[in-house]
């Protein structure tokens, strides 16, 4: 692998913990697998290295490339998620973190579970927080190591009377995930960094295994990931790359100060800087730059384009969000008719209800187009019906798995179903499961088969999901009318469990990181436009990008009005927008009010009486192709100025 200057210092770095603050564009995935490389050319044991990252794909495309260069050796580095590293090791010593014969539950069915505890607890008062919002509350608290109610305090504007109503859905919720055997996927996280700060020797134990960690996105990691590598370093060094840039993921617990506090947490640590940009031309990459630059809090890093200058971005005026519309869609025919391709085009939105006009004239002009950020593949209702009979049959105790199989078959309804669950769970095993199946439900033998069948298939995941499809498919088939389109996925699914030695092991790993349908599909393959939320396209790029609705109330979202730590965030979102852009880069929204040139930021917010800020308020003329006209004069031409122990708490060391 040949490398710049700045990476080579990275890959040979010989001193204690590092971070590498690797600007957008600038090769961090090369640089990490560059490092790993050196450290196995120094003699490392492979099996001592552990690479640690955010999603399957990211540490499937790191072992791809670590095999390129050292052959079967690759296959010794341990790689992959946080979520999945700590369930290996929950899994292999259940005992030490008390976690025995606990079964994995995803989004879909913890919310499930939170409805029937907020069911029990509040009833029907539609006043009181929905599910979704509770499991919101619950996993932010987890995932920031504080106690429920310290987070509400500090979050919300509920009443002590609500929170502590919340509090007791939430007692209930946890009491059912104990009864039924149960962990969420913040309990994975959450269990592993509690036991190894409760338990000296767990953590010494597992302190002893790696001698180098290196993570991937670092700006990603929550206050508990955090905790995770603070109780693994030394004698390990820590080897983290990462943005403060591209840290725009605090809504998911995600804490900025991973990154940026990341010499202060970790004296005499190291930090370096990727600075060379291979993505996009330098003209796009001044505008990027001149975006940090007019923060306070010092991202001190400067990328310049490896690959020299290219065009201006263009900043267009906009009336509304229909001559957006059409603003865009016209740019993208013209190009099409200059000869590219669909693929080479990428449309940005802060939101996705933000795109509904810009989709529509897609849709209008014929544009084929995918939409990222759309229903997971496992969560689709057709694949979770299909699912829930492999899950009772690898966990018996399986509450919301029996309701949903169950009623899926004719005259079977919940109530039948839950009387149905009480005799099950009064089984003493699975053939005796099967026999009272056969015996409650006659009228429908091909359920007490499906269930006996795939009990028997438990180490052939594949032929598991053909008997599921054999007896479910008649039922689905009457369920839904698009099943020409649904159907499709199931050949899907039997590709993917062939890479799987168990259906409890298939069924982790699609519940830890689910497949999107594109990604699926493979749709990026086809030539498509991709309409995608910002927050989903990190990792992504495109020759022509469209950054849509760039307008004060969007950027920074003027829910976050008076925030300064999630206004900064808003700056870094615009930011990944913009570094996604490799040769042009359209930026289009309503800068102006009722046909007057006043900026925004001089209007006041009709909710809150303040001024709203706009990020591109005083971006120089020199950098942007521009027909808007703002921060000089208003439409009269006057001078604008500014006068118009107990686990609970942010422990961020086990060395305090």
């Amino acid at each position: 692998m040949q490398f710049n200057a700045q990476q080579q210092r990275a890959v040979e770095f010989d001193g204690g913990h590092v971070l590498v603050l690797a600007g957008a564009g600038t090769g961090k995935t090369s640089t990490i697998v560059g490092r790993v490389v050196h450290l196995l050319e120094q003699g490392v044991d492979p099996r001592r290295i552990l690479l640690l990252t955010f999603t399957r794909r990211a540490a499937r495309e790191m072992r791809h490339r670590l095999g390129q260069q050292v052959g079967p050796t690759a296959k010794k580095v341990p790689a992959g998620t946080f979520h999945n590293f700590c369930l290996q090791y929950l899994r292999r010593w259940p005992d030490l973190f008390d976690c025995q014969g606990l079964s994995i539950i995803d989004r879909d069915d913890q919310l499930q579970l939170m409805k029937l505890a907020r069911g029990t607890v509040i009833g029907k008062d539609a006043r009181f927080p929905k599910a979704a919002e509770l499991a919101n509350y619950y996993s932010y608290a987890r995932n920031t190591n504080r106690r429920l109610q310290e987070y509400l305090k500090r979050f919300t504007d509920h009443s002590e009377e609500i929170i502590q109503l919340i509090e007791n859905v939430i007692d209930d919720y946890s009491k059912r995930k104990r009864d039924c055997r149960y962990f969420d996927y913040d309990d994975i996280l959450y269990i592993f960094a509690r036991q190894m700060h409760r338990r000296k020797s767990l953590r010494e134990k597992i302190q002893k295994r790696y001698d180098h960690l290196l993570v991937d996105e670092m700006q990603d990691t929550n206050p508990l990931q955090w905790m995770i590598l603070d109780a693994m370093r030394d004698p390990a060094k820590l080897f983290c790359v990462g943005d403060d840039a591209q840290s725009i993921y605090a809504f998911r617990g995600a804490d900025f100060r991973n990154v940026h506090g990341f010499a202060d947490r970790l004296p005499g640590a190291s930090t370096l800087k990727l600075e060379e940009n291979y993505r996009s031309t330098q003209e796009i990459l001044d505008v990027a730059n001149w975006l940090l630059d007019q923060s306070p809090l010092g991202y001190e890093k400067k990328l310049h384009a490896a690959r020299g200058n290219g065009e201006k971005p263009i900043w267009l005026q906009v009336d509304d969000e229909q001559d957006e519309a059409t603003t865009v869609v016209e740019d993208l025919l013209e190009r099409r008719d200059g000869g590219a391709n669909w693929r080479d085009h990428m449309i940005l939105t802060r939101t996705a209800w933000a795109a509904r006009t810009v989709e529509a004239g897609l849709i209008q002009e014929d544009i084929p187009y995918r939409f990222v950020g759309g229903t997971a593949l496992m969560q689709s209702a057709h694949i979770k019906d299909l699912i829930s009979l492999l899950r009772v049959a690898d966990n018996r105790s399986d509450q919301l798995a029996w309701i949903r199989f169950l009623t899926l078959w004719p005259r079977v309804g919940e109530k039948t179903a839950a009387s149905a669950i009480l005799e099950v769970f009064k089984q003493p095993n699975t053939d005796a499961i099967s026999e009272r199946l056969q015996n409650r439900f006659g009228a429908n033998p091909r359920l007490g088969e499906a269930y006996q069948q795939c009990v028997g298939l438990l180490d052939a995941p594949a032929k598991a999901i053909e008997v599921a499809i054999e007896k479910l498919e008649p039922l689905l088939e009457k369920k839904f009318d698009d099943w020409d389109r649904r159907s499709k996925d199931f050949k899907l699914l039997k590709k993917l469990a062939r890479d799987h030695a168990t259906v409890g092991e298939f069924l982790e790993t699609y519940t830890l990181d689910p497949i999107s349908e594109s990604e699926a599909s493979q749709e990026e393959q086809d030539d498509l436009v991709t309409l995608i939320t910002v927050h989903s396209a990190k990792g992504t790029e495109a020759p022509v990008c469209y950054l849509i609705g760039v307008q004060p109330g969007n950027y920074p979202h003027s829910r976050n009005n008076g925030d300064e730590d999630q206004i900064e965030e808003e700056r870094r979102v615009l930011y990944v927008a913009m570094t996604r852009a490799k040769d042009s880069m359209m930026i289009t929204g309503k800068v102006r009010s009722h046909g007057a040139y006043t900026p925004y930021y001089n209007q006041k917010s009709l909710d809150s009486g303040t001024e709203i800020p706009f990020f591109l308020t005083d971006i120089p003329n020199a950098l942007v192709e521009s027909d808007c006209q703002y921060g000089a004069t208003n439409e009269f031409g006057d001078e604008l100025t500014e006068d118009d122990d107990d686990w609970s708490g942010p422990i961020m060391s086990f060395r305090d």
